[in-house]
């Protein structure tokens, strides 16, 4: 048995996620997934044919089966994408809900590129998702976090490093499991890192990063070293996985006692906190994030009106 048609559209969406847009794995993923769901909608709903993306045999004219199977995905309409969100709205949130909508406005974008298709997403609204402020870090809670590692053995050293380059250059854990050690320019004090889009920035790293970093290598020169470039390694040699980069968050968030839901990306969003708060220019600090829009940096805005906020309310007498 070949790949039915719509699994073949469903790799050269894939290829097209990649190479056009240059996306990353995770986010390929993600936006298949959406796609496989809604396939598998239409499929009940019986406006896609049954077979079609379960391995049936493929005809001679593959490419044209594709386009067939393609333009049934656009012809269900826009009746059949709000049944799929409305659907999906009953168990799911309403950021999911809005991601799987942006999902599918790149498939149908992507379908419909050369004009012969209509864009059924187009008359769609994504629902209103209430905007969330990042969760981040006190000074003092940091303080105590990056003391939590043990650095009395290669591991705990390794994670202290991990943790002191997470806040220290404001990276996501995807980007911290990636880093190499060419990479880091100790002189210049900053690290090259590959974020999203495989787009790759400098960001300024701190001495106290760089310190912990040296610290971790001369530790673990003689253990199992399978990845001789990637900076942060398993007990087996290997490279970490963002997985294992929660984990470890979590272990020294209960260790160092601090009660606030965390995760790496607290770290990210508390680096961003503290520079606003220090008086750094908001254009600074979304090219050390590796923002593509500065809307996304301003949100770290609203952190500091009500840290402000609150400060007037406590302290003014007509607060």
């Amino acid at each position: 048995m070949s790949e039915g048609p719509n699994d073949g559209l469903l790799a050269l969406f894939e290829h097209a996620l990649k190479s056009e847009r240059g996306l990353s794995i995770n986010t390929r993923r993600a936006y298949l997934c959406d796609l496989r769901q809604y396939l598998e909608f239409l499929r009940e709903r019986g406006d896609l044919p049954a077979a079609v993306g379960k391995g049936a045999q493929a005809t001679d004219d593959h490419e044209a089966d594709m386009d067939v199977a393609a333009h049934d995905v656009v012809a269900a309409g826009i009746a059949a994408l709000r049944a799929f969100l409305a659907g999906r709205l009953r168990d799911s949130s309403r950021s999911t809900v809005a991601r799987k909508l942006a999902s599918l406005r790149t498939f149908f974008a992507w379908v419909a590129h050369d004009g012969t298709e209509k864009n059924p997403s187009e008359a769609v609204s994504a629902p209103k998702v209430p905007r969330m402020l990042p969760v981040h870090l006190g000074v003092d809670d940091l303080t105590r976090l990056l003391s939590a590692p043990d650095t009395e053995t290669p591991l705990g050293l390794r994670d202290r490093a991990l943790l002191e380059v997470l806040y220290s250059c404001g990276l996501r854990a995807a980007e911290a499991v990636g880093m190499v050690w060419p990479s880091l320019h100790e002189g210049l004090g900053v690290v090259r890192v590959r974020g999203k889009g495989n787009k790759e920035r400098v960001v300024p790293i701190g001495a106290d990063a760089i310190e912990a970093l040296k610290a971790y290598l001369g530790a673990w020169s003689p253990l199992p070293r399978v990845d001789e470039q990637a900076v942060f390694l398993n007990a087996r040699g290997k490279r970490l996985t963002t997985r294992s980069v929660g984990r470890i968050v979590e272990r020294y968030l209960l260790q160092a006692g601090i009660v606030a839901h965390a995760t790496p990306h607290s770290l990210r969003h508390s680096f961003a906190t503290h520079l606003l708060e220090s008086g750094a220019d908001l254009r600074a600090i979304q090219e050390m994030l590796g923002h593509a829009s500065i809307a996304t940096t301003q949100r770290y805005t609203h952190l500091e009106l009500a840290r402000l906020s609150a400060i007037y309310d406590k302290a003014h007498p007509r607060a």
